[in-house]
């Protein structure tokens, strides 16, 4: 949702050995491969980790306290292990297929070490931000590949791949890893001071841009841009309890942190442009509170001032099958402000499923749902579904999105997230405020 400085969420922070006690290891949880794979099978699955205070090294076998917040991303990979590891482990050639990687150079290697200097460059209109850092990769016995950092702008930068052979030609590739952002320069530090939602949304997209690029290169997908035929007007929308995802797991996968699903694109026609490419992203939350408490509130849109300050005002008009939503979203950077207006008609598809799409405003095309899943008697989960993609239509402001790769997934995951976390402690509250009345 930080629109205008959505550029910065690209600095792919490339990973930089460490111990397997400081970087969580996701097989740790013990969670099924099998179910794993239902999970990520059309799409990437992304963890975030709540925050942990963690003494981290840096480099000369010096040690830094931090507060880390961990996301992890998973893929499954249309090639042999080997394949995928001889990937990841190619380390001079990072420039070819790493986002904003401008250089990487071999420092040393060993058996199981591996030291490389990386030079990474971000450029939009008017801005060019560059740094590098040296990073320590690790092969641990294990089959892992671990990283810190050695020294550079970034401080600190600890994270470590797991691969796991589904088939002989199919790789699940598990990405947990934290860097920490103010180092990059005084712009970033800026930026996160003015809007300190970016701290979520700048791991998550840089996660999802890594783990893309080993899948693509790995797969060695064509980046011809091309589109079926007889495409239709409007996108559908991925609905997650279609899915039937069991339960069991969902608990599990949602007692390690929020949940973000990366959805694969979709094209839909346009009146005056090429056709445009759909990319949803879907966040999850366990909420405590029964369904029927939990879903009021999520859906009393008009309350959402109360937790989000980008809210200025959600005016609710029901109608015969759902309601029409007239929205106000304010952004500001500095002395810069500005709003959005956008009217969204939101349509119950069951009891447990709401949809929308926008309606008039300065977004012309949004897509999206709310669901929600009974766990227990006194847990809910919540799910919110999103895609905002920005045609040649939309406001100047806007345009500077467009600029960026993968820029849906950003706005996607920058709104979704932000929502998500902030609505859980407000519901969480409001539950408990109810039930006490009624004690």
């Amino acid at each position: 949702m930080r629109l205008f400085f959505v550029w910065c969420i690209f600095i792919v922070i490339i990973p930089c050995p460490l111990g397997a006690s400081v970087v969580p290891r996701f097989q740790d949880n013990h969670i099924p491969i099998s179910e794993l794979i239902r999970f990520a099978q059309n799409e990437q699955l992304i963890v975030l980790h709540p925050h942990q205070e963690l003494l981290l090294p840096i480099g000369n076998g010096k040690k830094k306290k931090f507060d880390v917040r961990f996301v992890t991303t998973i893929s499954l990979i249309d090639a042999p292990i080997q394949r995928v590891r001889s990937v990841i482990t190619d380390f001079i050639n990072y420039h070819e297929f790493m986002p904003q990687t401008e250089s990487s150079k071999l420092i040393s290697q060993t058996k199981d070490h591996v030291v490389h200097d990386v030079k990474l460059s971000v450029k939009v209109p008017l801005i060019h931000i560059g740094f590098r850092f040296t990073l320590d990769y690790f092969m641990a016995p294990n089959g892992d590949i671990t990283w810190s950092r050695v020294k550079g702008d970034i401080q600190g930068n600890v994270g470590r791949y797991e691969l796991i052979a589904v088939s002989p030609n199919r790789t699940m590739l598990i990405l947990t890893y934290w860097a920490e952002l103010q180092g990059i320069g005084f712009l970033m530090r800026l930026l996160l001071r003015m809007q300190p939602d970016l701290a979520l949304a700048i791991p998550i997209s840089s996660g999802s841009l890594i783990v893309d690029a080993i899948k693509k290169r790995s797969e060695m997908t064509s980046k011809t841009l091309s589109y079926p035929k007889n495409l239709p007007w409007h996108p559908n929308i991925p609905l997650m309890t279609n899915a039937k995802l069991p339960v069991e797991t969902l608990q599990l996968l949602s007692r390690i942190g929020t949940l973000i699903f990366v959805h694969p694109p979709q094209w839909i026609r346009s009146t005056d442009n090429p056709p445009v490419a759909i990319r949803f992203v879907t966040a999850a939350a366990r909420m405590q509170g029964p369904l029927k408490a939990v879903k009021p509130l999520v859906s009393t849109f008009s309350r959402y001032p109360e937790f989000m300050y980008q809210v200025k005002y959600a005016k609710q008009q029901m109608t015969y099958d759902g309601m029409l939503v007239d929205w106000r979203l304010g952004f500001g950077f500095a002395i810069f402000r500005f709003n959005l207006d956008f009217m969204l008609d939101y349509e119950w598809k069951s009891n447990t499923i709401l949809t929308y799409h926008c309606k008039s405003g300065d977004i012309e095309k949004s897509y999206g749902a709310w669901e929600w899943i009974r766990l227990s008697d006194n847990q809910t989960m919540t799910f919110f579904t999103t895609a905002v993609p920005i045609d040649a239509n939309v406001p100047f402001i806007l345009q500077f999105t467009r600029m960026v790769p993968n820029s849906q997934v950003v706005m996607g995951a920058s709104s979704t997230v932000v929502t998500i976390e902030k609505m859980t402690p407000w519901v969480e509250s409001q539950v408990l405020e109810a039930m006490n009345l009624y004690q």
